[in-house]
């Protein structure tokens, strides 16, 4: 599900005529500027959650045990972020706009409640 997210993330930059994370980065930190440090705050946050997704697919995929630590590291950050490890549910909302917020909220939970459960089931599997 984390690759589907970052393809669906990439292919949405593409889309806007943006090269992923590059051109965050460069608006970013033209932006930030004029903000607080709260925003800096989650901006970084969101930048060491994508990365963090690439190294659990890759870990997923790898095999490795050690991706359940990783797996418990982003769960407050994908809900603080509001990125579901079920990434279906944002194309979901995207295109359904008038979802129900209470119900969204309800199906994030329950997706990284899901997540964890399964990658400690999985890697105890391996």
């Amino acid at each position: 599900m984390d690759a589907i997210y970052l393809i669906w993330y990439s292919i949405n930059s593409f889309f806007n005529n943006r090269i992923p994370y590059l051109n965050d980065l460069i608006s970013a930190s033209q932006v930030l500027q004029e903000h607080s440090a709260v925003q800096v705050y989650f901006f970084v946050f969101a930048l060491v959650l994508h990365v963090s997704l690439f190294a659990s697919c890759a870990m997923f995929f790898l095999q490795k045990n050690s991706v359940r630590w990783l797996v418990v590291f982003q769960t407050p950050l994908r809900l603080v972020l509001v990125i579901p490890s079920i990434s279906l549910l944002l194309i979901g909302a995207r295109i359904f706009p008038h979802y129900s917020v209470l119900l969204m909220a309800g199906l994030i939970g329950a997706s990284e409640i899901l997540k964890v459960w399964s990658v400690w089931r999985w890697s105890r599997k391996c």
